[in-house]
């Protein structure tokens, strides 16, 4: 059951770092009329996906220790 959760969190981050754009309109997608993010939400939700991945890069880690 573990696995699944790294899998979302990676997925997530990867999602959060390589098209933040996208997360963005998701969040917005029915109080925001043709807006944009900022460059500042860009830059603080690409950082956010790296936090993602390396928490679940450790998680993953840490269970595949745990199991031994």
């Amino acid at each position: 059951m573990d696995y699944i959760w790294i899998v979302v969190l990676v997925l997530l981050g990867f999602a959060m770092l390589l098209k933040p754009e996208i997360i963005w309109k998701i969040e917005h997608i029915f109080t925001v009329k043709n807006g944009e993010p900022t460059d500042l939400y860009l830059t603080l939700m690409r950082l956010g996906g790296i936090f993602f991945i390396g928490a679940g890069i450790i998680v993953l880690i840490a269970s595949i220790i745990q199991n031994f």
